[in-house]
């Protein structure tokens, strides 16, 4: 079972965290030497519609301290399925375990995923107390006693935090897991999956887990050479999106174009849905293509082209994130010869409504994060929108950002679109322009082509780590 497409060539960090594994306790053994870290397998398990993406960000920072790449796994699942699926988590500790050569692995869940974990270290079926070392548990459930008796921290968002506003416990009070209020962490000013990706929760739980503070709690940028690595999957049931192709291609990041006739790399993906590693260079651009083949939902082939910001550090947690042509959420996206379609993503929720506290999203200078189309309050398909869907509804070639959310993103949590016209070229050869204004930050601007959305789909995918 290849759990870690991320192991290529990283034998050589592997032993080093097999004898860290074997040799430290996190103190200081030797005199006149400082206390190293405990290095052990960490597992993440992401919440309801999500995936390793919620988990990218922190792995990045873990490796910037010098945690091994090696040692850096995600457990995904379909979260459609309404039971939990306990005995493939034990089968998937099990082979990590056994790939790593740990006796223990470190566990980190975050909403959907603390059900997932408390319910694994609670249940006598499985000996979860004995795999699991310790663990940190995210904006999630919360238990009196400690889940097995495994030692626990928790973090928590508004959503948990005693007069954040949006707290959706009954009674108002500060969430808690275990008896011990000073192990648990709340910050009243992140929304429910920002929380998760934060520098702050970082810095807590890398403390935890190694027993020493990180060196730092940013995503240290490397010059050169950066591995990436990942998975193409079907959205939301996290199954790699067997018989398609990835291609990479260069491109010119003032317009979005591709800028040679061939990609520099091409990955069959299988049922793993694993591409990679492949070798990149830091700060520059590229475009990732998911090639579909015809279905009977739509009878021709279709690409689903994905742009991000620049790899600056080694990422081996990438999700191309698709659906079936003509099927699930692409179902209800209108395809035209003249216009294009977009999703933009980012783990760190858009809020339209704080005034200036919000973050504004514009495509070629409107901005589409109105407070209807992206709240911040709670209620159903609002006040977690992580995914941004942009098409002409009704084929009416204008923007009408009145209507505010449109369906069905109105009842998905998570989701919202809006009615956003924006003309196509033949091939993709005009540029369209996206600037996102972060919320108490800065600007961050991604040109992508204006591909006609009949037989392809574009997602354009900014990082949660920028202020």
């Amino acid at each position: 079972m290849k759990i870690n497409p991320g192991l290529v060539g990283l034998w050589s960090t592997l032993l080093l965290a097999l004898c860290l594994v074997a040799c430290s306790d996190g103190s200081d053994s030797t005199p006149g030497t400082a206390p190293q870290p405990e290095y052990k397998p960490i597992v993440f398990i992401h919440g309801q519609y999500g995936s390793a993406q919620q988990f990218e960000t922190q792995a990045m920072r873990f490796t910037s301290n010098d945690y091994p790449q090696a040692l850096l796994f995600a457990f995904e699942y379909d979260t459609n399925r309404e039971e939990n699926p306990l005995a493939d988590l034990d089968v998937f500790i099990d082979d990590v375990l056994a790939e790593t050569g740990a006796e223990q692995v470190y566990a980190i869940g975050h909403s959907r995923g603390t059900s997932l974990w408390t319910g694994y270290l609670e249940d006598e079926t499985f000996s979860g107390p004995d795999k699991v070392a310790k663990y940190v548990n995210i904006d999630g459930r919360s238990p009196e006693e400690l889940p097995g008796g495994v030692p626990t921290v928790g973090i928590w968002g508004e959503w948990n935090s005693a007069d954040s506003g949006y707290n959706r416990r009954e009674d108002n009070s500060d969430a808690r897991i275990g008896p011990n209020p000073e192990d648990n962490f709340h910050f009243p000013g992140k929304s429910h999956s920002e929380v998760a990706s934060s520098a702050e929760a970082f810095a807590i739980m890398y403390e935890f887990l190694t027993g020493l503070p990180p060196a730092t709690t940013s995503v240290v940028p490397v010059d050169g050479a950066v591995m990436v690595a990942g998975r193409a999957v079907i959205f939301p049931e996290n199954v790699g999106f067997d018989g398609t192709t990835v291609e990479i291609w260069d491109i010119d990041p003032s317009t979005g174009q591709r800028t040679s006739d061939a990609p520099r790399d091409s990955f069959q993906i299988g049922p793993s849905g694993n591409f990679g590693p492949v070798e990149l260079t830091s700060g520059s651009y590229y475009e990732f293509a998911l090639l579909r083949d015809a279905s009977d939902s739509f009878p021709v082939p279709s690409v689903h082209h994905f742009y991000s910001e620049p790899f600056d550090h080694d990422d081996y947690f990438l999700r191309l994130q698709a659906s079936r042509p003509g099927e699930s959420l692409e179902a209800f996206i209108p395809r035209y010869e003249d216009a294009t379609g977009f999703v933009i993503t980012r783990m760190r929720e858009f809020w339209g409504d704080q005034g200036a506290m919000s973050d504004e999203l514009f495509v070629d200078g409107v901005n589409v994060l109105t407070p209807a189309i992206s709240p911040r309050a709670a209620g159903p398909g609002s006040g977690v929108n992580l995914a941004v869907f942009l098409f002409d509804e009704g084929g009416d070639k204008i923007t009408d950002l009145e209507k505010g959310e449109i369906f069905p993103f109105n009842g998905i949590t998570f989701l919202t679109g809006a009615d956003v016209f924006t003309p196509a070229s033949p091939g993709g050869t005009g540029t369209v322009e996206f600037s996102l204004v972060t919320r108490g930050g800065g600007e961050t601007r991604l040109n992508v082509p204006n591909w006609p959305s009949w037989d392809n789909r574009v997602s354009v995918m900014f990082r949660d780590d920028r202020e």
